[in-house]
């Protein structure tokens, strides 16, 4: 049975609930609740991490995908094969038809407006929207940013929203949707939900937000959350896609960039690693080559760190 895990929620050491004004445990009591009633009772594998709980895969047992790859590749005698997409398409570097419909359903607790604006941009293959918070739902609190010094600094910021709150809930003095207007960049939405579709997810949303280097420290922590819910639905799927798509791509695309630039021998490489050219030629040349040529330099966030 479905259990919100909500230490990673309530516990976060970046979050500041207003629990004063909202009744978040019982929100989350409710919302756990209908999990059950709406998600899993219904058969759908649900999987939480950290503040993202991942409600219905469509593509379960990858059945799915399996029809749609035998049709495409004529193979009508063996039509539940689910590896025939991967092994087949995938490994390949052919189409992503198959897993092109198949979607993944994500709702987000305890995350705050820029995380939530970074991820609307991918609306390539995002189907559902569902955000209360944007219109008359209170806000549930603060975010403090992953690169904040001085976390003392941000405290007023808490109490902005809960000006809004009074404003708009408490004396009605105004509309939420004008009171919303004062609320600070980093409020905590209520829970909302977004799907992508899976092509969308390992093409776009992962690479540019995990595998490729320089995206926001927040935003990178909710799209790994994203990833881990989509590993404990199909590890298979999702670490096979990872192979092709993962963060090594970018190396590979270096490694091959400066070689075709610089012409570098293999006695150059194993100069750049500090080794004879005796142990070059035992070395592992696809480490040797990851070490040095396909080398990244540090981001701006590694930077900060």
């Amino acid at each position: 049975m479905f259990e919100l895990d909500r230490s990673a929620i309530l516990e976060h050491p970046r979050l500041r609930f207003l629990t004063d004004l909202v009744p978040v445990h019982e929100h989350l009591d409710n919302i756990e609740k209908f999990i059950r009633i709406c998600f899993e009772e219904q058969g759908w594998r649900v999987a939480q991490a950290g503040r993202v709980v991942a409600l219905r895969a469509t593509d379960q047992d990858r059945l799915s995908s399996a029809f749609k790859a035998s049709l495409y590749l004529g193979k009508y005698n063996d039509m539940a094969n689910r590896d025939r997409f991967l092994r087949s398409m995938v490994a390949a570097g052919h189409s992503y038809e198959p897993i092109r419909g198949e979607t993944v359903l994500f709702l987000y607790i305890g995350v705050a407006k820029p995380v939530y604006d970074h991820l609307i941009t991918y609306t390539v293959g995002r189907p559902t929207r569902i955000a209360g918070g944007q219109r008359a739902n209170v806000p549930w609190g603060f975010e403090l940013p992953v690169e904040a010094r001085h976390p003392e600094e941000y405290e007023e910021e808490l109490e902005r929203i809960r000006e809004v709150i009074r404003l708009a809930k408490q004396e009605r003095t105004e509309q939420m949707q004008a009171a919303r207007a004062k609320l600070p960049v980093g409020y905590i939405m209520p829970p909302f939900l977004l799907e992508f579709s899976e092509e969308a997810l390992i093409k776009h949303v992962f690479r540019q937000r995990l595998f490729e280097r320089g995206a926001q420290g927040a935003t990178v922590e909710v799209v790994s959350d994203m990833l881990k819910a989509c590993l404990a639905i199909d590890e298979e799927k999702w670490t096979f896609l990872i192979e092709y798509h993962g963060p090594h791509i970018q190396q590979w695309q270096k490694a091959m960039r400066t070689l075709r630039k610089e012409r570098l021998s293999l006695r150059q490489l194993a100069e750049m690693e500090n080794l004879s050219p005796e142990e070059a030629l035992d070395a592992d040349l696809y480490d040797l080559l990851m070490a040095t040529v396909g080398k990244l330099p540090p981001s701006m966030w590694d930077r900060m760190r």
